[in-house]
């Protein structure tokens, strides 16, 4: 048999929408739900479903213990910059998100970042561990005397992406912790395109 004659042979294979089709049983054909739109990338996320709508597109399920931060302009469009905290502990610790609060404060400020939301990747359920909510906790504060407010903080585990925040409100810049003279270094800042 030729290539040529492979291609013009009819294909032989039961129909599936007729009686007798697959395993001689009467299957509908499916039909194709359309895919949603593309979202325009300077459209404002407003609220926690938008966000969550959003990260699903970027993280869609776990793949490792990582903390994921977003950057948002005062209008609420996501800015094009995404930073990946790999190696993150199961327990925050809470002198170094200190000093993460204050490298952010940098990145914000140059960039004009008005606020940033935190994603916990984890593999596992989706169900909140308590240490989630500890890192929930911990991010919700960051925004505490920095330039940047912090939208809801989402966690992402192997059922998909899911508000991980229970105030769901955005916490902004207030009195709080005075920010560090410790060095920013920028080598894990990625650009998206």
């Amino acid at each position: 048999m030729t290539v040529a004659s492979t291609l013009h042979a009819p294909l032989s294979r039961p129909s599936l929408d007729v009686p007798g089709g697959h395993d001689g049983h009467h299957i509908a054909p499916r039909i194709a739900e359309p895919p949603e739109p593309a979202r325009d990338p300077h459209e404002p996320l407003r609220d926690a479903l938008d966000l969550v709508r959003h990260v699903q597109v970027i993280v869609p399920a776990a793949v490792r213990r990582q903390l994921w931060t977003l950057f948002f302009d005062a209008d609420d469009v996501p800015l094009p910059l995404m930073v990946p905290l790999e190696g993150i502990p199961e327990v925050p610790d809470e002198a170094a998100l200190g000093h993460y609060g204050d490298a952010l404060a940098v990145v914000a400020t140059e960039f004009g970042a008005a606020s940033v939301a935190f994603v916990l990747e984890r593999p596992g359920v989706a169900s909140p561990h308590v240490t989630d909510r500890r890192w929930a906790d911990e991010l919700a504060e960051l925004g505490r005397g920095r330039s940047f407010g912090v939208r809801p903080v989402l966690m992402c585990s192997d059922e998909g992406v899911s508000v991980l925040d229970t105030g769901g409100g955005r916490r902004g810049p207030a009195a709080g912790r005075q920010a560090s003279s410790s060095p920013v270094r920028r080598a894990d800042i990625v650009r998206r395109p």
